[in-house]
């Protein structure tokens, strides 16, 4: 009983491991609102740098304004 528990836990760790390694990594199609450093969305100030990133980072994209940000959409 407790080799099923003890098993339970190790998938539930490498599941949130997975799912949150995921959520940091740039998808196809999709906005993503955390680019180079940390920062969330960016100003017009610094719309080169976040394509830049957003290029490199999704093999393709580019920074869309969303509100008053900047975030990096990546292209399928």
């Amino acid at each position: 009983m407790a080799r099923i528990g003890a098993a339970a836990i190790a998938l539930l760790v490498l599941v949130s491991l997975v799912a949150s390694a995921a959520a940091t990594e740039p998808h196809c199609c999709v906005d993503f609102h955390s680019w180079g450093d940390g920062s969330t969305g960016c100003g017009p100030d610094q719309n080169d740098a976040c394509n830049s990133w957003c290029q490199s980072q999704c093999r393709g994209g580019e920074c869309k304004l969303r509100g008053d940000h900047h975030f990096c959409h990546c292209f399928c």
